[in-house]
């Protein structure tokens, strides 16, 4: 199963997003709200090496991630991170039935 197979962070921060489904999530934000580590010099790059966690469980499924990320416009720092509502309904319903 996908989940088993991701590192715990890498878990921790898929979660969030599943928790928060179609809304862009701020790499700040899964810093201080997920990773514990507030303030840090830079979270685009924390976040990033985080969900590198999930390489394993990814490879093995053979499908394409199952959220969205998108660059930082010109100018701004850092990405964003989503998860579709039909895609976090089909990861919590399979969480709920274990």
């Amino acid at each position: 199963m996908f989940l088993a197979e991701l590192a715990p962070q890498a878990l921790r921060v898929f979660e969030y997003l599943l928790r928060n489904p179609g809304r862009r999530i701020h790499c700040t934000e899964l810093v201080d709200k997920v990773l514990g580590r507030p303030n840090e010099g830079d979270p685009a790059r924390r976040v990033a090496g985080v969900l590198s966690g999930m390489s394993k469980g990814h490879s093995n499924s053979g499908r394409r991630l199952p959220f969205y990320w998108w660059k930082a416009p010109e100018g701004s720092a850092g990405a964003t991170y989503a998860v579709r509502p039909s895609v976090a309904a089909v990861f919590l319903a399979a969480q709920l039935g274990q």
